[in-house]
């Protein structure tokens, strides 16, 4: 966290473009320039900030804090499950993301899309189903994290859309990672101690060195980095649910991956939880595209219907009137080509009668 924040504000300096903006206040600068008003008086005036510490701490805090719970808790529930059973109990957050995508109003509720995500969450568990150690305590708190884990993609989601402050992925880890730095360590310190922390880097300098140390506690800050810029960047165009079936599509690879290429063994059961996952992602993204789609089509009517001229209610009850107008208007178009024509042919002519004509003699004036 402390990796990303400093990532962040460089990209911040050096990128000025990613810098969070106030409203413009321009046209009301022009407004009292018109009326013939000083520039003191917009100038004297106190500028409102983007970013004030209620706002932080009523949701820049929340989100941040709901965030450092999700991957302290999930962490934290491995030292009693194994990951098979994290990966299973870990799925129930779709179930969590579209019950807060629903309160919050960022998706509209959909019985195709609730459907579609509990099939998706039935083949997530088919893929790692097996033998699995059950421990209460790990399943509370992996269930805890999945919870905040809805709760927070839905309050990220608010702050990308909603705060200008927050537009941008750049200035939105910029100002969240502080708090999910701190909500880390309340839960870190307490559990595993600061001592193992010290003799774990003074163990890793002492096998790698101090350059190999610094890359390797970096590179993984760096990973995170744009993978949170990433998801950021993805649920400011789209929406929570669909990150959340991107982040099913991991696993999927994930899982994948590991039968290709560590040779791990997947039973007939995992393989069908495989087919039925990738089956009901395919649906989603159908469901999204359609949706897209319509919403594109009524986008194009309403502009076309903005800009479509209003008529008259006599036009409106005789269709015919516009007609009319339309071969009138036809008719004088054609009628004042050809007067054109005739009288530039006319002009040609006499103009040539001019040249031909012997000017008169002065006997002739008299």
């Amino acid at each position: 966290m402390v990796i990303q924040f400093f990532l962040a504000g460089l990209v911040l300096y050096f990128v000025p473009q990613y810098r969070p903006k106030a409203p413009d206040t321009s046209a009301e600068e022009h407004r009292y320039a018109q009326v013939g008003q000083s520039d003191n008086t917009t100038s004297d005036q106190p500028k409102k900030s983007i970013m004030t510490k209620l706002f932080y701490l009523t949701r820049i805090a929340p989100c941040g804090a709901a965030t450092g719970l999700d991957i302290g808790l999930g962490n934290m529930s491995l030292m009693f499950i194994s990951l098979t059973f994290y990966t299973m109990c870990k799925s129930s957050v779709l179930g969590f993301v579209l019950l807060f995508a629903f309160l919050f109003r960022l998706e509209k509720p959909s019985w195709r899309i609730a459907a579609v995500i509990v099939t998706m969450a039935i083949g997530v568990v088919l893929m790692v189903a097996g033998e699995t150690a059950f421990s209460a305590l790990g399943f509370i708190l992996i269930m805890a994290a999945s919870f905040f884990s809805g709760f927070r993609w839905s309050l990220t989601q608010i702050l990308l859309l909603r705060n200008p402050a927050t537009s941008n992925p750049i200035s939105s880890i910029f100002f969240i990672a502080p708090v999910m730095f701190f909500t880390l360590l309340i839960i870190a310190f307490p559990v595993e101690g600061g001592g193992n922390f010290v003799a774990g880097v003074g163990r890793l300098i002492e096998v790698r060195g101090h350059f190999l140390a610094v890359v390797i506690l970096m590179f993984p800050g760096l990973l995170a980095f744009l993978m949170t810029a990433a998801e950021f960047a993805l649920l400011k165009r789209t929406s929570v649910v669909t990150l959340s079936v991107c982040g099913i599509f991991k696993e999927v690879l994930t899982i994948s991956t590991g039968a290709l290429v560590f040779g791990d063994k997947l039973t007939p059961v995992n393989l069908s939880g495989l087919l039925v996952t990738l089956a009901s992602i395919a649906a989603y993204n159908y469901m999204k595209i359609n949706q897209m789609r319509q919403k594109a089509k009524r986008e194009a009517a309403e502009q076309i219907k903005a800009e479509t001229p209003v008529l008259d209610t006599s036009e409106r009850q005789n269709g015919s009137v516009d007609n009319n107008v339309r071969r009138n208007s036809t008719h004088n178009l054609i009628r004042n080509s050809l007067g054109l024509v005739v009288d530039g042919a006319d002009n040609r002519s006499k103009r040539g009668e001019e040249r031909q004509t012997p000017p008169k003699r002065p006997e002739d004036l008299e």
